[in-house]
């Protein structure tokens, strides 16, 4: 089956995606505008994040994971789920308020509700892969060895931002006409984190509670994070299909509010 894609398509398609990559140079810009480091910050930012976690759970609380004689055990188990965390939670709370902060954009750009959006991924991306840098670093520093079970690890966090960017860009949507949306989706996500075993171990959970784990979308990706990189195994499959899973329907809904509300929205804006 051959797919032809006709020179005015393939110009709109080139079109959207110089100014998806145009916004995303315009955020990391702003972020450090008018600081006396400027662009540093964004790796000095990261460097800060691992180098707190690393001295105060290895060294100052002493904290270990039982099967785990390295004193380092629960950095690296804290470290990689919080940095999945950070990533898709981040995603989904700049989405929430992405309509009404680009507002002025939206009515001078013709950009699609849909993929305009994608600059924020992108963003939070490089924040992420800036991070896991210094995280491999310090792994290495340890003399801690990646196993070849890490070549999953992009397939987990794009999966993760799948699910996230299309879940983020359902919620902005409807949040356009329930504003009231966005402080309860933070509520949620304050219970969400403390749902998911970031800082605590599934372990110490009654049984009953750990079934209930399934049900959680941001399990599934930080769980085989935590497989891959402290414990050297291979992910667990069928919680990567959910999250596939998850992150298909979700794009398949938000493409349909996109379509069903898009002139209300811009109306609205």
């Amino acid at each position: 089956m051959r797919l032809d894609i006709s020179p005015e398509r393939w110009e709109h398609w080139q079109q959207q995606g110089r100014k998806i990559l145009l916004f995303a140079k315009w955020e990391l810009r702003d972020q450090f505008r008018n600081r006396l480091l400027g662009g540093a910050w964004l790796f000095l930012q990261p460097l800060s994040y691992i180098l707190i976690f690393t001295l105060v759970f290895s060294h100052l609380m002493n904290a270990r994971l039982q099967q785990f004689d390295s004193p380092y055990a629960y950095s690296i188990y804290l470290i990689s789920g919080m940095l999945l965390w950070n990533l898709m939670s981040g995603v989904l709370q700049r989405l929430m308020n992405i309509y009404p902060e680009k507002a002025g954009l939206i009515r001078k750009v013709p950009v699609s509700l849909v993929l305009m959006p994608l600059y924020v991924p992108l963003v939070e991306l490089v924040v992420f892969v800036i991070t896991w840098c210094f995280f491999g670093m310090f792994l290495v520093a340890i003399g801690y060895v990646p196993t070849l079970y890490w070549l999953w690890l992009p397939i987990i966090v794009l999966l993760s931002l799948m699910f996230a960017y299309n879940l983020g860009l359902i919620l902005g949507i409807l949040s356009v006409f329930m504003p009231d949306l966005r402080n309860f989706i933070a509520i949620i996500l304050q219970l969400a984190f403390w749902a998911t075993p970031i800082v605590y171990v599934k372990s110490i959970l009654p049984p009953w509670v750990v079934e209930w784990l399934l049900l959680n979308p941001f399990y599934w990706g930080i769980s085989n994070m935590h497989q891959i990189v402290l414990q050297g195994q291979a992910p667990d499959i069928s919680l990567l299909l959910l999250l596939f899973g998850a992150g298909v329907i979700m794009a398949i809904v938000a493409r349909y509010l996109q379509r069903q509300l898009e002139k209300d929205i811009r109306d609205l804006l």
